[in-house]
């Protein structure tokens, strides 16, 4: 998958306190003598007449004398010209062999197009601050297409990438006046920020505060005031979409320290130009010049195998068990959305994140990959102590290549629980099973020799959780136009015990005394546990 561009930092030319000492200048706001041409570059992907993928992107170029005159500045652009066409070109090529490799297997054109596109909005450029929103979309058949914003904003005379808080006289004012702003803009999405939970663990305190305290914002600057952007994931999940403010001087005074401070209103218009260059084409590849695909967490630890994809027991799990529960559907609430939230706080649970503690251990997931929440390493806790017991790679077992046949899948950890020394997880993929065939798994590790006692079939686990009651795993599978169903599994082996048609796919399990509380994406269903 496509790594995110990380802004690249130059080496400050002269200290920030010596600026004026060789600055060169055109003049307060002189626009004339400025000017800037965006190019972007059409891609694609083909091989023998088909065209696998396709993106497109920036190259900013400078008008002679603008560079000239900033020659820092132009440096830098440079840099961020060859990052954007070395990151597209590379995506590309790689989308490009994932649809390829799909149409082999399937035996037929796939039909999701797979895209790779790189915008820039300019929306400052003069003798102070070079200010631009980049803007990344990408689509290779996943739940839904990956999109995010983020900016880069170089003091024209250095070539320094600035952060936000070098550009304001009041960190603290500004984050507060952000969060007011955008809980003015989005009440809807008010509740969701202040509990949102991101990659690894809880934001610990208000996120607008953290941000701020980070330096991660991403914002542009213009005569209109600062812009500030999220993008889904960044504060509140997929569902809760873009979301933006801009906080001005009468919001307020005297925010912009003067360095910086626009001193008129430019036509962007007749300063930039875009133009659109040929056609590139490139050779569908596979990612890292014919490596493997995978997700590298960072983490030493066991590395558990990958036995097969197929369904599995190992000679060392123990016998099926003799009884299982059984469900009776007691209550049934379908409407056109269920909205998990209000479901959440209506029954007194909490929404689950593989970052928790049960009272025996406490879960907590390596990196999240490119996206954030594509954990293949988890770490496991004494609850008490806290003393780190395992750490488990499990990069192989979620995408392979498995030890019989070396195919390789794209899933991760949803959900984990250990008990009586044996740890389960849900492994899934974030979309469809054309896109995956090899996913949808609940698997038992033996705690003991860290190996894989049993893996089930596939397609029967991605939900957010699973529950496990006496010896019989509670679990459901479903997806966009393909079946959804609750499966109850036995613990020992992974075998399907029985299996429940629902409306949609299932989201949630939580248990109450001996009632099964499950929450689908638009039916609330209340269970009977018959033990």
């Amino acid at each position: 998958m496509k790594k995110r561009l990380l802004a690249c930092v130059m080496a400050v030319a002269c200290s920030l306190s010596l600026v004026g000492c060789d600055k060169v200048t055109m003049g307060d706001n002189d626009d004339t003598k400025i000017g800037i041409t965006v190019v972007y570059h059409p891609l694609e992907a083909k091989k023998d007449e088909t065209v696998y993928a396709t993106g497109f992107y920036p190259e900013v170029i400078l008008s002679e004398e603008y560079a000239n005159n900033y020659p820092n500045l132009a440096s830098s652009i440079d840099d961020y010209n060859l990052s954007w066409a070395e990151s597209a070109k590379s995506a590309v090529a790689d989308f490009g062999y994932m649809k390829q490799e799909y149409a082999e297997e399937d035996g037929e054109e796939y039909s999701v197009d797979y895209v790779d596109e790189t915008s820039i909005e300019i929306v400052r450029a003069d003798d102070r601050l070079f200010s631009a929103l980049i803007s990344s979309y990408s689509d290779a058949g996943g739940a839904h297409p990956s999109h995010y914003t983020y900016s880069i904003n170089i003091d024209t005379n250095t070539g320094h990438s600035i952060n936000l808080s070098e550009v304001v006289t009041d960190k603290e004012a500004l984050w507060k006046k952000i969060r007011e702003k955008i809980f003015e803009k989005y009440p809807e999405n008010k509740e969701e920020i202040e509990n949102y939970l991101v990659c690894e663990c809880a934001m610990d305190g208000d996120p607008f505060e953290i941000k701020m305290s980070e330096d991660s914002y991403t914002w542009t600057m213009s005569y209109e005031g600062i812009h500030i952007y999220f993008s889904p994931y960044e504060i509140a999940s997929y569902a809760a979409g873009d979301m933006d403010v801009v906080i001005t001087e009468d919001d307020i005074a005297g925010i912009i320290q003067k360095n910086y401070k626009p001193s008129g209103k430019q036509d962007m218009d007749s300063i930039v130009t875009k133009e659109t260059a040929e056609t590139e084409t490139v050779e569908p590849t596979k990612m890292g010049d014919g490596e493997d695909y995978g997700y590298d967490d960072g983490a030493a630890g066991v590395t558990v195998a990958n036995p097969t994809w197929h369904k599995y027991v190992s000679d060392s799990a123990k016998p099926a068990a003799a009884k299982h529960i059984t469900l009776t559907e007691t209550s049934k609430d379908t409407s056109e959305w269920l909205d998990t939230s209000v479901w959440r706080e209506k029954n007194g649970f909490e929404e689950p994140f593989l970052s928790y503690g049960d009272g025996n251990y406490y879960y907590a997931p390596g990196d999240g990959g490119d996206w954030g929440y594509e954990f293949t390493t988890l770490f496991l806790y004494d609850y008490e102590t806290n003393e780190l017991l395992h750490t488990y790679d499990m990069s192989v077992l979620c995408n392979g290549p498995d030890e019989e046949e070396g195919k390789e899948s794209s899933q991760y950890i949803h959900w984990a629980k250990a008990m009586d020394g044996v740890l389960y997880v849900s492994l899934a993929h974030n979309g469809y099973t054309s896109e995956a065939p090899w996913s949808g798994y609940m698997v038992a590790i033996d705690m003991s020799t860290d190996k894989v006692l049993w893996r089930s079939e596939p397609q029967v686990s991605n939900a957010c959780n699973f529950q496990i009651v006496d010896d019989t795993i509670i679990c459901g599978y479903g997806f966009t136009a393909e079946p959804d169903y609750l499966y109850l599994l036995d613990k020992n082996t992974g075998e399907k015990v029985e299996q429940i048609k629902l409306e949609s796919a299932a989201d949630q399990f939580e248990i109450k005394d001996d009632t099964l509380y499950v929450a689908t994406y638009n039916t609330a269903y209340t269970y009977q546990i018959n033990r």
